[in-house]
């Protein structure tokens, strides 16, 4: 194993400690968000600043999956994929607003962006699958991975009413459990459009997304030997 030189390895460290100085400030700046929300005694209203800050980074996710899709064809199906997904999930975040039409409209407009979006994905099956094996093999992957656990599991789980009745008793106060569950849903949107951001810098960079070749190698190495 070869060292860097010191000049090397400097700025390895000096661009490490960046990067964590970013995501640090950024994650502050989340904080701030809820802070601010449980100063103002706004949390779950559709207009609190953390419900706003969710669909604004719901909308900055989908936007940056469609660049991904245009300036990468080989994640093109699976970042469409992505977009879609989280369109709906906005659109789901929306409910309260749609329920002006009629209550439950959300899932309207929700399953017809499902049928564009599976629709072509269906349609070039092959091409959808190698895709999103591309994607999986992207670096920015598992915080994608992570972040949708933690939205999907974590946030679920950690906001459930019985939880928090059992913590707090009788002093038990619904606003404390909407700001656990807010919050944590926050953070996990937060992430996700940090990795959505992941995937366009790899997306300017083929080399460092797994190429097809690549990816036939490993799967050839996968079979057992005839």
């Amino acid at each position: 194993m070869t060292l860097p030189r010191s000049s090397c390895a400097a700025r390895a460290v000096l661009k490490g400690a960046g990067k964590f100085f970013a995501v640090a400030c950024y994650l502050a700046g989340i904080a701030g968000i809820i802070h601010y929300s449980v100063a103002a005694h706004n949390v779950a209203s559709e207009s609190s600043l953390i419900e706003l800050s969710q669909l604004l980074l719901l909308i900055l996710t989908v936007f940056t999956f469609r660049r991904v899709a245009k300036f990468n064809p080989t994640l093109g199906h699976a970042a469409k994929l992505m977009s879609g997904f989280f369109l709906v999930l906005m659109i789901r975040e929306l409910d309260a607003t749609l329920d002006i039409v009629m209550h439950g409209f959300w899932k309207v407009p929700a399953l017809l962006v499902t049928g564009l979006t599976l629709w072509p994905a269906i349609k070039h099956g092959r091409d959808t699958f190698t895709s999103l094996a591309h994607a999986l093999s992207a670096k920015s992957s598992t915080m994608l991975i992570v972040a949708l656990g933690l939205l999907l599991v974590y946030s679920r789980l950690f906001g459930m009413g019985e939880l928090w009745e059992q913590a707090m008793g009788a002093m038990y106060v619904r606003d404390v459990k909407n700001i656990a569950e807010e919050s944590t849903e926050l953070v996990a949107y937060s992430l996700i459009w940090l990795s959505a951001l992941g995937y366009w810098l790899e997306s300017v960079k083929p080399g460092h997304i797994a190429t097809p070749a690549s990816l036939t190698h490993s799967a050839e190495h996968d079979l057992p030997a005839q």
